[in-house]
């Protein structure tokens, strides 16, 4: 039995590492994976961050409970010195240190300095290194010279649901789209015979150019009054005594929503079952980041036959093949994949251009569910023999 510590456990993307015991001999149901130790907010609400595990005094104390220290991301509230003495203290204790690269650049910050000097600590000291990507794997070699074992992002929806809507494939969306849920402010709007576009704006994350975006959704409300467009975001956007209130932001949306360009829904943030249910009613879905390597939200789309209109950044068009647009006053990203410009800007006219070609599309099928399997299955193979090859001889 091989005992992981990943950081963070309590993940979608790192609990469908796990095999789904659905394929005869897997291999691998030997690799365990510990709980986040968990951090007591101010509030008084556990979470997993920052990560308890990224302490050398945890792991010193922690030694005999685990064999791997796997990190994949959150790793952000430690500097590069701090995550140095962590890999030599797991190195030190006998553990194997995996490092799986999610973001050359990461989408909470506006520095790209910031993620590359803590993956300098990282990447070059780990005992393996895994992305999701090709072209990672490829701007990997050419910063640290290391070869990246390239594992395509595992579903994120459950494949238990992806199932159900497969054998609802012809009234799906539709019930989808109308599904409620306990708080009606998060219920998708009646659906109707109209094309429907979805931008999910949530907390203004700092990579999201959200004023762009709806500048290019009243372009697309404007030039084809036959589609639906539904904007999302928190309610704590909308709120003047919240620290994360864009005045700009909500009363662009407002306007656009008085004229009957978009429908406007404020909500708290929604449990994965609402969150399904609301996306899988889209028939294209719009991601306004101006940075970024790898999106979940792109596999959560496509698990759910979603079509993407997404920006031309990081590594993004190696999933799923969204459909791609430029964005204004980005330089040539460098080999590393995160150099963009930070001034880069979504372009309403290109955004709006590039929203009619997918919405002339149509909608995407659902994944296919056997296929998912398959995949995760295969990666949770790729991760255990990688688990076991790091661990030091003893």
């Amino acid at each position: 039995m091989i005992r992981v510590a990943s950081v963070p456990a309590d993940h979608p993307y790192v609990a469908h590492l796990s095999p789904t015991g659905e394929t005869p001999g897997d291999g691998c149901d030997e690799v365990i994976c510990l709980t986040d130790p968990p951090v007591i907010a101010d509030d008084g609400s556990t979470r997993w961050w920052p990560p308890r595990i990224l302490d050398p005094a945890w792991l010193r104390e922690h030694a005999g409970e685990f064999d791997v220290l796997h990190v994949h991301f959150g790793f952000e509230s430690f500097s590069p010195e701090h995550l140095r003495e962590v890999v030599d203290v797991a190195h030190e204790l006998g553990k194997g240190v995996v490092v799986t690269v999610h973001d050359l650049r990461n989408p909470h910050i506006k520095d790209p300095a910031a993620q590359l000097s803590r993956l300098d600590a990282l990447v070059p000291a780990a005992d393996a290194v895994i992305t999701l990507t090709q072209g990672a794997a490829d701007a990997i070699q050419a910063r640290w010279g290391r070869d990246a074992v390239v594992v395509r992002h595992p579903h994120i929806v459950p494949l238990d649901v992806m199932a159900a809507l497969l054998l609802d494939d012809t009234s799906s969306r539709t019930n989808r789209a109308d599904a409620r849920s306990s708080d009606d402010s998060t219920a998708a709007p009646a659906r109707n015979d109209r094309r429907r576009i979805g931008l999910h704006l949530k907390s203004l994350r700092t990579n999201v150019d959200a004023a762009g975006a709806l500048d290019a959704l009243a372009l697309v409300a404007d030039e084809r009054p036959d589609v639906e467009i539904v904007v999302t975001m928190h309610r704590d956007v909308a709120d003047p005594t919240d620290r994360g209130h864009d005045a700009c932001v909500v009363e662009r949306a407002e306007a656009l929503a008085a004229r009957g360009a978009i429908t406007l829904v404020l909500h708290e943030p929604m449990d994965d079952a609402t969150l399904f249910a609301f996306v899988g009613g889209l028939d294209v879905s719009v991601m306004a980041n101006v940075w970024g390597t790898h999106s979940g939200w792109i596999e959560m789309c496509h698990d759910l036959g979603v079509r993407v209109v997404a920006p031309n950044i990081g590594f993004y068009g190696e999933q799923h093949a969204p459909v791609l647009y430029d964005l204004a006053g980005r330089d040539d990203e460098a080999e590393d994949g995160a150099a963009a410009s930070e001034d880069a800007t979504v372009d309403a006219r290109r955004l709006a251009d590039t929203i009619l070609v997918a919405v002339d599309q149509g909608s995407a099928a659902p994944a296919d569910v056997a296929e998912r399997r398959d995949e995760r299955d295969a990666g949770a193979r790729v991760h255990s023999e990688i688990y076991r090859a790091s661990i030091p001889t003893r």
